[in-house]
């Protein structure tokens, strides 16, 4: 391993909060300023935004606009529990409260900073505290001290330039999965724009709903594999079985919680946005049973075919439906049983939904290539990061 010099990044950078202008203020809001908050935290470099403001928010208030290259992390929310993200600004903008800016005091390489700070991502969730009302934070004075590889300006410039490189492979294969994803959207579209009855979904179903299993942390570990809700891919409908957390559970457990191919699991706590979300179970290696947040729903099949369900379960009918059921709490959100029996599911007829399913999946057989892909490519980037970090790169 190359000796390299480490430098807390507290010396490297100062630390900016960002805020909100007031609701209340129309004219705060007129504008096409990027407003960055965490739900636009889902890529390394961020080119726009979910809400604008205008620049009378920063002439009336001390909100910064911060410039193009600026890292910006989470230090506040929920997501803290399974996540940090870390992105890299690509255009003038600002922030909300529940992100920081980290501004250069030394000539550093943003890009490579960036790096170095999903490299330590680990450590740094290890660090990550609850506040009083329970929301998850990161204190700046845990950020201060992380310390950060800091060779030549040349040199990190020539590591940003190999991981970038290797990180724009990554972004164009998801770019892939997008344009699957829309594709089958399109289809969805497609078949639905003929019209057809609705009936309440309940009416539709076999078994179910049923919650899932709970068991504490200290059962965790080993054991059986178990569906969680962090097991989701949002947005798509599939079950990530690759990554299952394991748990110790007793025969009779593994029997009631037990999933089949074709079952649809629906998230019934999560955060507001996620409430409702459903996904469908593949094929199974081994027994797998599914955790306390989810319901698992099995369908009449003679019916309702479950790749149509959970397809349609995605649109933003469905959660338009959902959004007037879902009860809040302070930390999460939920639905029950009743709500997702009352969600009403437009009806073709069964060879129409055969027909559907069958396109889609060969969709889906693409997108488990890419998916495939894809884990090989964040599996080299990992590699590559860990490398750098070490001077090895």
């Amino acid at each position: 391993m190359t000796t390299v010099t480490t430098v807390a990044l507290g010396e490297l950078v100062d630390f900016y909060s960002g805020g909100t202008p007031s609701k209340s203020k129309s004219e705060f809001w007129a504008g096409d300023v990027p407003w960055f908050s965490a739900k636009d935290m889902k890529r390394s470099r961020l080119r726009d935004s979910t809400d604008h403001i205008s620049d009378e928010a920063f002439r009336s208030t001390p909100l910064r606009k911060l410039p193009a290259g600026t890292i910006a992390m989470v230090v506040r929310g929920m997501i803290l529990a399974h996540t940090v993200p870390i992105s890299i600004l690509d255009v003038d903008a600002a922030i909300n409260q529940d992100l920081k800016a980290l501004l250069p005091k030394r000539d550093v390489d943003t890009a490579f900073l960036a790096a170095m700070l999903r490299a330590q991502h680990d450590e740094i969730l290890s660090r990550v505290s609850t506040a009083a009302h329970g929301t998850k934070k990161l204190d700046s004075r845990v950020l201060e001290e992380l310390r950060i590889p800091l060779p030549s300006l040349p040199e990190q410039r020539r590591i940003a330039g190999i991981l970038d490189h290797a990180d724009t492979l990554r972004t164009k294969r998801r770019l892939v999965l997008t344009h699957l994803n829309s594709l089958t959207k399109s289809i969805l579209d497609d078949l639905l724009r003929s019209g057809f009855d609705r009936v309440a979904f309940g009416d539709l179903i076999a078994d179910g709903p049923k919650n899932g299993l709970y068991r504490p942390s200290s059962d965790y570990g080993s054991g059986t594999p178990i569906v969680r809700i962090d097991s989701f891919k949002f947005g798509s409908g599939v079950i990530a079985m690759d990554s299952l957390r394991r748990l110790r559970a007793s025969d009779n457990q593994i029997v009631e919680f037990a999933l089949a191919p074709g079952d649809l699991l629906v998230n019934r706590v999560n955060s507001r946005e996620h409430v409702g979300k459903t996904a469908i179970v593949g094929e199974l290696q081994e027994p797998t049973v599914f955790e306390s947040n989810i319901m698992r729903v099995r369908v009449d099949q003679e019916r309702l075919l479950p790749r149509f369900a959970v397809e349609f379960m995605q649109t933003k009918d469905v959660r338009a439906q959902v959004a007037p059921m879902t009860k809040d709490a302070v930390n999460q959100s939920s639905i029950n049983q009743t709500d997702v029996r009352s969600i009403q599911i437009p009806l073709p007829p069964l060879d129409l939904q055969h027909e559907f399913a069958a396109r889609v999946g060969r969709i889906d057989g693409q997108r488990g290539s890419i998916h495939r892909s894809l884990a090989a490519d964040d599996e080299l980037f990992a590699s590559l990061q860990f490398r750098a970090f070490r001077g090895e790169l």
